[in-house]
């Protein structure tokens, strides 16, 4: 369960690829940062004597997690590697606060999130055109043309070139999800042959099933003794296929045709139809070619990118000395400490602060915690809770680190608060930020294994789900009571930090299954726990009468034909579900109006997916990640790859209405008409979204040089270089 205690984790990075740059509320744009060299720092300088020019040489010294020292842009993959990489490299697209892409970077633009007005920053514009009469739509980057790297030589556009081949080669086996984005060319140059992309997906699949001898023998050799499994097994399966079944009937492929420079400061990337996933695609970091590839091996003209295609070994072989344009130099590795200096030449101002240091704390942590625990257990204390929190909390006060992120519990919170005079969770000592964790929980209701006559989209099913997910939707109130401020109650079926969600404050904002059979709004959150919980119990059992149950003395005792007073629900890892209160809670109301609920725990996340794809589902608890907005693969596919089983028409027509629709605000309004339609059809209850408590030490920090409003999609990090040292 999530009200367990947690040891500390890692500084929250950012989940879904996105940076940005000031944080001050403004009437107007703020002025454009450009770099310049305002202090004179030592690369080799680890111990942070001497001081820059108009900067601290104080350290900021940030608490993380064990490194794996794959310190490569390409391959790092723990969360404390990628933070190395965040400090040190720029990214080619990066988004707002709440996801949203910055088109205007280099002349910056003014974005809204919440209340405030923020001014963002970036390498690049960004245009998107889509041409509906070919089915094809064309990015535009253009990057600014005063960029460098850390050492002083230019960043161009063959430095971009550089990394999107390296991201887009069948031997790049890490996250970037450039690879998988439907390019023009890149599935033919993967395969190496000009018919690839030609071959229908059902071909393809049906070659793939037949298994040939060859195909056999590249799987073994290339996919399963290199022990790659999923999806990218899955990619590299179908890349294979393609390449074996057009060998010898197309021309081989020397460039992915879809990617054409422009200029010294400019390119196109042109992909089949319109792609939602491509600007999140394209939020990658820009590697330096005469640093991680081969100059000699580049030449645009001749199709030569920097590097020996399918074979990326070399690129990777530097693992340990990143090297970027972005906000700090590394400078060295040593006792678990990784050592920083300021790069002046950031394209967004030389940070306030000469030197940073990321600082494996996971041993000290838990020899404090365990000292801690000791003298409280021969105290006569109560023993674990108040200790762990007094061991996060000290390293944070008393100096040893600057900034720690972690899970908290309600309890923990309140001992965390005590450190400040002022008896609260932000003061003179601790400055405590509340951040989503990226991820987006939900139940889910399969619209035609839970109906009436097995028809999904009728008025007696939709009632059916509606009597359950009324009686989900107020069992989520007993979270706000364990969790406190580390849960975010969520009323769409979306992260509510994101560009894309209805706003609180919008015309026509509903908690979810608020309003009761006849259309009514019955509450609107605010009310008493028990009073709310009886509204619930009530609009449930006018639902079921709706849906057809017979109900007698205030409960059901005969379901309609299809229908059933017995429901199973898959929860993974059952009590250890962080949503298990919730279920608990809704179990017990539902068995008052006759409705009994039968939970099945399911191993772990990953099995209870599998099982939701056979499509044997009736209810479930889920989760995925904020950025993953793809509603038509969610809501829109057939048979059993539509996992809520939901039919209706008008949903599927917003869905794919959404792929024509460029402008921002149009898009959110479609949106929101595809999270009505979903609601309508009561097949998902948003649930929440759980905080990771981000810990700033303000005995060393000036507190009103912390970034405020920072989010899953945009963390502190992004505003490094404004934090300044007391």
């Amino acid at each position: 369960m999530r009200i367990k205690i947690r040891k500390v984790t890692a500084v929250l990075l950012a989940v879904s690829l996105v940076l940005g740059s000031t944080g001050c509320k403004k009437e107007k744009k703020e002025p454009r940062p450009t770099p310049k060299a305002t202090a004179k720092v030592d690369e080799g300088n680890a111990n942070a004597s001497g001081k820059g020019e108009g900067q601290s040489d104080i350290p900021l010294i940030i608490a993380c997690k064990q490194f794996s020292k794959k310190f490569n842009p390409f391959s790092a993959s723990s969360q404390a590697d990628k933070q190395v990489v965040d400090l040190t490299q720029i990214k080619l697209v990066k988004s707002d606060r709440a996801g949203k892409v910055i088109y205007n970077g280099i002349d910056g633009e003014v974005l809204q999130y919440g209340n405030e007005e923020y001014t963002y920053y970036s390498a690049t514009d960004l245009s998107i055109n889509y041409d509906k009469r070919t089915d094809k739509t064309k990015y535009t980057i253009t990057l600014r043309d005063d960029l460098v790297f850390s050492n002083g030589e230019k960043l161009t556009i063959d430095d971009v070139i550089f990394s999107l081949y390296v991201f887009c080669d069948n031997d790049y086996k890490g996250s970037a999800n450039l690879k998988n984005m439907p390019i023009q060319g890149l599935l033919n140059y993967q395969a190496n042959s000009s018919k690839a992309e030609k071959l229908s997906k059902k071909k393809v699949a049906r070659y793939i099933k037949k298994n040939p001898a060859e195909l056999k023998n590249f799987i073994k050799q290339n996919i399963t003794e290199q022990g790659i499994e999923g999806k990218e097994a899955n990619r590299l399966i179908d890349i294979q296929a393609r390449m074996l079944l057009a060998r010898n009937t197309g021309k081989k492929v020397k460039k992915i045709s879809g990617i054409q420079r422009t200029g010294d400061y400019g390119l196109t990337i042109t992909t089949q139809g319109y792609c939602k996933e491509m600007s999140a695609a394209l939020q990658i970091p820009i590697c330096a070619l005469h640093y991680y590839g081969d100059t000699s091996k580049y030449q645009y003209e001749k199709n030569r990118f920097g590097f020996r295609r399918g074979d990326i070994s070399s690129i990777l072989a530097n693992k340990t000395a990143p090297f970027g344009a972005g906000a700090y130099r590394f400078v060295k590795v040593e006792n678990d400490v990784v050592y920083f200096t300021s790069n002046e030449l950031y394209y967004l101002g030389c940070p306030q602060i000469a030197y940073l240091q990321l600082k494996d704390m996971t041993e000290k942590l838990e020899e404090t915690r365990k000292e801690l625990l000791d003298k409280t257990s021969a105290s006569g204390g109560e023993g674990e809770e108040e200790s762990v929190t007094l061991a996060e909390a000290m390293e944070l006060s008393e100096g040893v680190v600057d900034v720690i992120a972690g899970d908290f519990t309600k309890e923990e919170l309140a001992q965390i608060s005590l450190l400040n005079s002022n008896n609260k969770l932000s003061g003179n000592k601790v400055n405590t930020r509340f951040v989503g964790d990226g991820r987006y929980h939900y139940i889910g209701i399969h619209g035609e294994n839970v109906s009436v006559g097995k028809n999904a989209g009728s008025e007696s099913s939709k009632s059916l789900r509606k009597a359950l997910a009324t009686l989900f939707s107020v069992s989520r109130g007993i979270l706000e009571e364990t969790d406190g401020e580390r849960v975010r109650i969520v009323n769409y079926p979306i992260a509510a930090e994101s560009w894309v969600s209805p706003y609180s404050d919008e015309e026509g904002y509903l908690v979810a299954y608020s309003k009761d059979a006849s259309g009514n709004v019955i509450f609107n959150g605010s009310e008493e726990a028990e009073a709310k919980t009886e509204l619930a119990e009530r609009m449930a059992l006018e639902y079921l009468e709706k849906a057809g149950y017979q109900v007698e003395d205030g409960k059901a005792v005969k379901a309609p034909a299809g229908a059933s007073l017995k429901y199973k629900v898959w929860i993974a890892d059952g009590e250890e579900n962080a949503l298990y209160p919730v279920i608990m809670y809704a179990k017990e109301a539902m068995e008052k109006l006759g409705i009994t609920l039968q939970l099945q725990e399911v191993k772990g996340e990953e099995l209870l997916q599998k099982k939701l794809k056979q499509g044997l589902q009736q209810i479930w608890v889920g989760s995925r990640p904020i950025e993953d907005v793809d509603l038509e693969k969610r809501y829109g596919a057939v048979g059993k790859e539509n996992i809520f089983g939901v039919s209706d028409k008008k949903l599927r027509q917003n869905i794919v209405e959404l792929q024509n629709i460029m402008s921002s605000e149009n898009r959110r309004s479609v949106y929101r008409k595809c999270f009505e339609g979903v609601l309508e059809s009561a097949v998902e209850v948003p649930v929440c979204e759980f905080n990771h408590e981000v810990l700033f030490s303000t005995d060393r920090i000036s507190d009103s040089t912390i970034p405020r409003d920072i989010s899953p999609y945009y963390t502190w990090l992004n505003e490094v270089q404004k934090i300044e040292m007391k």
